[in-house]
């Protein structure tokens, strides 16, 4: 037995808040967790677009606080969809994969607690849908649960043991891609590739929304980076995660402007591509193929195991050789089970 576990249900950013540090050490034990767990991401989220009823489900081992462990941290919200009240992880939109936080040592008691709470709220929702998870996800044990894969692909670029260099593992075609776009940029004056500062985070990221709805806009769309509010989530995240060399922001400098930025996650043992814009007028000089070998080559050299291209699945992502990565949705509706309890552990 782990010991005596109490669940709470924070309901505000300001609870949040206080246990920030638990937080990140409980994200810390959970190995197969992505960045887009951290506090440092999550909490942002919550502050910015305040979702209306947020039940985060907390679980402690131990009688009473200070001496508490936090073992567990599922962070619902419950928003209208339609008629239906909708149970669902915080960080939708802007986050590529969605989880609970479970410590290892606890997993089965700890499981067993939060669903447990989520029958406990069962008079506040209709309907359950957990999107976005990870094969090794926890909320997969779930009793009386739907799962319904693929939900959608990240495409995920291996980095095998032993190599050296981008010829030893990224397709012949991509190589040849490159090795033009580097002469063709190589006629202008004055362009480089440099990496944001904690000086220089706020016009990398101006840049980076600028440049991608430009892009967008010439190809009649309006993007994914629009408004105020999303550029003071990714504000509040770059200036939590930059000092750290979590988040980076590269960017490609012409005649001292930037021409094209892109929005990196390096995280454990993968290197994350999360976003990137260029300018159109420079598209014959592939910007976005020089900034993405730029983060290849980084991972390669710090030791990464794979590059993750995150949801979807545009061409250009596959022409670097990766394999897709296949996320579920787990869904539930209709009369609930008395008790939600996970399956043992195997």
């Amino acid at each position: 037995m782990p010991g005596q576990l109490t669940t709470r249900i924070l309901r505000n950013p300001d609870e949040l808040r206080s246990i920030a540090g638990e937080w990140s050490n409980l994200w810390q034990e959970c190995h197969g967790a992505t960045p887009f767990q951290r506090c440092q991401w999550l909490l942002p989220w919550i502050e910015v677009f305040s979702p209306h009823k947020l039940r985060v489900i907390a679980v402690w081992r131990g009688e009473a606080r200070p001496a508490q462990q936090l073992v567990a941290l599922a962070p619902l919200l419950i928003y209208p969809r339609g008629s239906a009240r909708v149970l669902a992880l915080a960080g939708g939109g802007v986050s590529d994969y969605l989880d609970a936080l479970v410590h290892p040592a606890y997993l089965e008691h700890a499981l067993s607690a939060i669903f447990h709470c989520i029958d406990e709220l069962a008079d506040e929702w209709d309907v359950a849908e957990f999107t976005d998870l990870t094969p090794s996800s926890p909320l997969l044990r779930m009793h009386g649960y739907v799962v319904h894969s693929p939900h959608d692909a990240c495409p995920v670029l291996s980095i095998p043991a032993g190599v050296s260099q981008l010829s030893d593992f990224i397709p012949a075609r991509q190589l040849r891609n490159l090795r033009n776009a580097r002469n063709r940029i190589a006629q202008l004056t004055d362009v480089c590739i440099e990496r944001a500062s904690a000086a220089t985070a706020g016009e990398f990221l101006d840049a980076l929304f600028q440049l991608h709805s430009a892009r967008w806009n010439s190809a009649g769309m309006p993007g994914v980076l629009c408004g105020d509010r999303l550029r003071d989530f990714h504000l509040r995240v770059v200036h939590g995660l930059l000092p750290g060399n979590i988040v980076r922001l590269y960017g490609l400098r012409c005649a001292g402007h930037l021409i094209g930025v892109l929005y990196a996650i390096f995280e454990r043992s993968t290197a994350y591509y999360y976003l990137q814009g260029f300018d159109p007028e420079f598209a014959w000089y592939s910007p976005g193929t020089q900034l993405i070998a730029r983060v290849v080559e980084d991972a390669l050299r710090e030791g990464k195991k794979q590059v993750d291209f995150l949801r979807g699945r545009e061409a250009y992502k596959y022409s670097w050789g990766p394999h897709d990565n296949l996320t579920s949705r787990l869904t539930y509706a209709g009369v609930r089970p008395t008790s939600s309890m996970p399956k043992s552990a195997a």
